[in-house]
């Protein structure tokens, strides 16, 4: 069953260190996304998504745009962040494994998130039927050639 992403629930952060000293935390937006959902067998979602590299904060606009320059995301060229899943699986302890495609620039890689899923829940405001995810994964810059 297809569902609509609440955008203004939704968030795209990342934490990366810096010279392997500092920890540096941001947020891009979701630009959309698709989710069919299989209420009852989880494993049978389908997402993919779409994440908008020129909304990249990390709340320095000197670094923020050598981030988007070609130097590294090159967001003139490549401005999406693009995530299809291949596989979502339940593992033993009730939590989430997804595998997916994630490309970044002209570069795809496969991507394993772990997280969870949360809901159904019945809206008390809107009325309509919610669920949740949080998902979490490691990306390699260099794997992107974002060096």
């Amino acid at each position: 069953m297809a569902w609509q992403v609440d955008m203004a629930h939704t968030q795209v952060a990342f934490a990366i260190r810096h010279l392997g000293i500092s920890l540096i935390r941001g947020n891009m937006a979701l630009a959309d996304a698709q989710l069919d959902l299989d209420e009852a067998n989880p494993e049978n979602t389908k997402l993919t998504a779409r994440i908008d590299v020129k909304t990249l904060d990390t709340h320095d606009a000197n670094r923020d745009g050598h981030v988007k320059s070609a130097d590294f995301f090159d967001v003139e060229k490549f401005p999406y962040i693009e995530f299809t899943t291949k596989n979502v699986r339940r593992t033993a302890n009730g939590k989430l494994e997804v595998t997916g495609d994630l490309t970044i620039k002209d570069v795809t890689r496969e991507l394993r998130l772990q997280g969870s899923y949360d809901g159904p829940v019945n809206d008390p405001i809107s009325g309509k039927r919610k669920v949740g995810f949080a998902l979490s994964g490691d990306v390699l810059k260099q794997d992107y050639g974002l060096t």
